[in-house]
């Protein structure tokens, strides 16, 4: 079970994913107010990815602090470039950037 996982590889996934987000100039939190707000940040929903990846790719059988290493980069570098084609803003939310240009 994912509660037997060793934490470690958690944190290293995690760590890997906040540092590359930051170094890919992803903003750290997301703008204010952060509930409506839909702009991908290092925090969420990158380090939330990261984590839940790495808990997918253990239940497949791949563990160690290698394949940590590499989820987190993996993540950080899906939510930077592919996230936003998967699940795009919804249609409110681009009605209303329109208008206030």
């Amino acid at each position: 079970m994912i509660i037997h996982a060793n934490v470690f590889s958690y944190v290293i996934a995690l760590a890997a994913a906040l540092i590359l987000s930051l170094v890919l100039r992803l903003p750290l939190l997301p703008e204010r107010p952060m509930r409506q707000s839909w702009t991908i940040s290092a925090v969420f929903p990158t380090a939330i990815l990261a984590i839940g990846f790495y808990a997918m790719v253990y239940e497949l059988g791949y563990q160690g602090y290698i394949v940590a290493l590499i989820t987190g980069i993996i993540t950080a570098l899906f939510a930077k470039f592919i996230l936003e084609k998967v699940v795009p803003l919804p249609e409110s939310d681009n009605q209303e950037e329109e208008s206030h240009e």
